[in-house]
């Protein structure tokens, strides 16, 4: 080679280098291009791109600052050997600061000479920046997101090429950042609308328990029947294996198994567990909700139930039971039979569920308790009303035991022992009547009356008590065929209108009570018990069937008439009052079957000719036990 060949090969040498740079950049550029392309994912893409653009740029290093929104700063993520340091700048602050600011680059030969400069991650690194090219990354608003900064070029100072290849990096990486932000955007609310969805399933299959729960709360009439309802679905909702419903004795404090669903349910029937004792006796001592995992290893656990049932639970959920006057607690067993645990949600939804048993608790003790109430009141009326009405057998019974012990005559005393029988036999009637009221069982006993021989007999009872005052009774029997009622009710209701009205007379001293027979058109029988007295006082008298409304007798109770309607009422019938001074009417209807309807007669009705009243030890119980009469339910 001659020396005038020299410059030629270095010149070649030269420009073989440069095109090899050229050529890594041109591949470099490429790789960039396909990262950006390649991935959404920010992390992955800034560590894809900034080694590359080191590279293109021929930098010892290359940094990225992304501008946070929420806190309007600069961050950056720097590698150190293995360990990664988080960078923030305060927009304004240092060279990358400056141009997140002004949205221009900064092309800086010595970064210690510019005052911008902060040197402070360098020395907390140990590194020694000098060149430095810093260019906002701004997206296709032109709103600034970011600065891409490239550190020390190799062959000294960055020129107005490299600046503008970093502008066009920037500006690339600048959109396939919003892409990345945009796609995790969208994933972000994917995953917000899939969660949000479970929660809104999660409501919805709250919302189907609890309105199940609130069904069989409104239709079960007992209190056992609710609860076992109610557990039932409570299982399901929490996909127990097992359920059990425990109340606290009111005095002991021990509680008790009300209800059970599966596991062994027959078994835990009868058992109780002492107050505080295991977890669920801790949980309604405490009223504090308990979720246990590991049965086996909470030291509240009794096995000793679990032995006795043959049933061993592997993980509990129990919530308290609270309402005003009791405490007891909802325990579930088994979570997915067993494969899993109870969650938190699990205790949220059983809590929820266990307010609403409470509450239904609370509500079934409480109309127990009005029942109770209600039906004691109800007994203490009827009572009221039968001892009212004992008066009138009672004053029979002794006249008639008066004239027997002054009257020789056997025949005459046999006719005057059969009167007290039937007044006896009352009595034990109303004995019965009442035993059976307090067991609930409200019967009328419709027979076969023949009305003139019913009528004859109430009269000849009334008349010798009516005769001891100075009154008269009248009897008109329009009607002497045969009609269906209760005997026993309807001479109780006859004897409260005749004892009203002698009260009425009473201060006259004198008087007549009339009783009136006829049959109307449709076949009702029609009954009218007329007084000659005083009359009713207009302001009483739309009260006068009420319960202890009384028009100034001095023994009156207030019952005489209530009972009164509420016999006619039972017989499907009316009753209605009329009054003037010198004449009160009273008018009972009492509708009749229809000639065709199949009732039986009464083969022991009194007939016209003959009664055999039975032995003095007979009671109207045994009238009632014959099966040819026909029984009516009371409404």
């Amino acid at each position: 080679m001659s020396d005038s060949d020299a410059p030629t090969l270095s010149e070649s040498n030269r420009l073989r280098q440069e095109l090899q740079r050229e050529q890594r950049k041109v591949r470099a550029l490429q790789e960039i291009g396909v990262a950006l392309g390649s991935t959404l994912d920010l992390n992955e893409l800034l560590d894809m791109v900034l080694g590359r653009i080191s590279e293109v740029m021929d930098a010892d290093r290359a940094t990225l600052y992304l501008l946070d929104e929420n806190t309007g700063e600069l961050w950056s993520k720097v590698a150190q050997g293995d360990q990664v340091h988080e960078i923030r700048l305060r927009v304004g602050d240092g060279l990358a600061g400056t141009v997140a600011k002004t949205g221009r680059s900064l092309n800086i030969k010595d970064a210690y000479q510019d005052v911008r400069f902060q040197g402070e991650w360098d020395r907390r690194i140990g590194y020694r920046t000098r060149s430095t090219l810093c260019v906002p990354m701004k997206n296709h608003h032109g709103r600034t997101i970011g600065v891409l900064q490239a550190l020390n070029k190799h062959t000294g100072y960055f020129t107005t090429d490299d600046e503008a290849l970093l502008v066009a990096l920037a500006s690339q990486a600048a959109v396939s950042i919003e892409n990345s932000k945009l796609f995790l955007s969208v994933v972000g609310k994917n995953i917000e609308l899939l969660e949000t969805k479970e929660q809104l399933e999660d409501k919805i299959r709250e919302l189907d328990v609890l309105f199940e729960i609130a069904q069989v709360s409104a239709s079960a009439m007992a209190l056992d029947d609710m609860l076992k309802g109610m557990l039932a679905r409570t299982m399901r909702a929490v996909d127990a294996e097992a359920a059990s419903i425990l109340l606290a004795d009111e005095f002991t404090g021990d509680l008790r198994f009300r209800a059970a669903v599966g596991g062994e349910p027959e078994a835990v029937k009868g058992l109780k567990i002492k107050a505080g004792q295991g977890i669920c006796g801790w949980v309604a001592q405490h009223g504090r909700p308990q979720v246990v995992n590991e049965v086996d290893q909470d030291e509240r656990h009794w096995r000793q139930i679990s032995d006795l049932v043959g049933y061993h639970p592997r993980s509990v959920l129990c919530v308290p039971l609270n309402w005003d006057d009791g405490v007891g607690a909802v325990e579930l067993l088994n979570k997915s039979q067993g494969r899993a645990e109870f969650t938190q949600d699990d205790l949220k939804l059983a809590t929820v569920i266990a307010g609403h048993v409470s509450t239904a608790i609370a509500q079934a003790r409480s109309r127990e308790r009005q029942e109770r109430q209600e039906r004691l009141s109800t007994i203490g009326q009827f009572l009221s009303g039968v001892l009212h009405d004992l008066r009138t057998p009672m004053t029979v019974v002794s006249g008639y035991v008066k004239l027997m012990a002054k009257e020789n005559e056997l025949e005459q005393r046999a006719e005057y022992a059969s009167i007290v029988q039937r007044q006896i036999k009352m009595l034990n009637a109303m004995t019965t009547e009442t035993l059976a009221f307090a067991r609930g069982d409200r019967k009328l006993w419709m027979r076969k009356v023949y009305v003139y021989k019913f009528f004859e007999d109430v009269a000849e009872q009334l008349r010798r008590e009516m005769s001891d005052a100075g009154m008269t009774i009248n009897l008109e029997l329009r009607d002497r065929g045969t009609a269906h009622f209760d005997e026993q009710k309807i001479e109780r209701a006859i004897h409260n209108l005749a004892r009203n009205a002698m009260e009425a007379m009473t201060h006259r001293g004198q008087g007549t009570f009339t009783i009136g027979v006829d049959r109307s058109d449709d076949d009702t029988l029609v009954l009218t018990f007329a007084d000659d007295g005083p009359g009713i006082s207009a302001e009483i008298r739309e009260h006068l069937f009420e319960s202890f409304t009384t028009h100034g007798k001095q023994q009156g109770t207030g019952l005489g008439l209530a009972i009164v309607r509420k016999i006619v009422e039972d017989h499907g019938g009316q009753i209605s009052v009329q009054s003037r001074p010198g004449r009160t009417a009273f008018t009972v209807l009492l509708p009749q079957p229809e000639k065709d309807a199949s009732v039986v007669d009464d083969s022991t009705a009194r007939d016209a000719a003959s009664v055999d009243d039975g032995a003095a030890g007979d009671v109207a119980g045994d009238d009632t036990k014959d099966d040819k009469s026909e029984v009516r339910a009371e409404h």
